[in-house]
């Protein structure tokens, strides 16, 4: 294996001939697309195929192919592609949150009234469009960031804790802790916390948004499992 320095976050590396860029970083990024598939694969095989288990089932989908373009085309194989290439999976990503957005609305909607149910959705689905709009239009990938951040602090987060608070609903503790491992790794991410350059600060958080998406499987499982609800 032969090590070649870049200006990249990690070096690259080359095995047998076939170079591949930010090797751990892209390593970490698959193992999150692993989690999103497993998560996928359980939650289709749930007794109850409610709306909350199929948005779920799309987002993990979604995130999946979203996070392993990430570590294939983001990171290994960048060098050898246009920028643009990222966006497919930064729009799958961002469609991927908006599934959940519709999760957590379906789910809430029976105790929230038909009105703010339809208003809420209509919010997401106008705030969706505009920020895919943007950040295909810029290529500004904190675009992505700022609608992630829109969908799980000011959609998700809200309905989590007015449902537990509400009618202390075990799935509510699921994903607002998934969305507290988020937060880590959003902090990890602006402090640049890293162990060294193998292990950086993308490589912590991606561990953390893997415990975060497990986390949300959980929560659409404890869905699954029958909960009195009127969803």
């Amino acid at each position: 294996m032969e090590v070649l320095p870049t200006g990249n976050y990690q070096p690259d590396i080359i095995i047998g001939g076939l170079r591949l860029g930010e090797p751990v970083i892209a390593l970490t990024s698959i193992l999150v697309a692993l989690v999103c598939f497993i998560a996928w694969n359980r939650l289709g095989k749930a007794a109850d195929r409610n709306d909350v288990v199929r948005l779920s089932r799309i987002f993990f989908l979604l995130m999946g192919i979203s996070t392993l373009i990430g570590g294939l085309v983001g990171h290994f194989f960048l060098y050898r592609l246009p920028f643009v290439f990222k966006t497919p999976g930064w729009v799958l990503g961002m469609v991927a949150v908006s599934a959940l957005e519709q999760a957590a609305i379906v789910r809430a909607r029976p105790y929230l009234g038909s009105g703010w149910g339809r208003a809420l959705t209509w919010l997401n689905i106008i705030e969706l469009t505009v920020a895919l709009w943007f950040v295909t239009a810029t290529l500004w990938f904190p675009g992505v960031e700022i609608h992630s951040a829109f969908g799980f602090l000011c959609i998700i987060a809200p309905l989590e804790i007015w449902m537990f608070i509400k009618i202390k609903h075990p799935r509510a503790r699921y994903i607002l802790f998934g969305i507290l491992l988020l937060l880590f790794a959003v902090s990890v991410h602006i402090l640049k916390i890293s162990l060294g350059v193998w292990f950086c600060y993308f490589d912590i958080a991606h561990l953390f948004m893997c415990g975060a998406f497990w986390c949300f499987m959980l929560g659409a499982e404890e869905k699954a499992a029958g909960f009195a609800s009127k969803a």
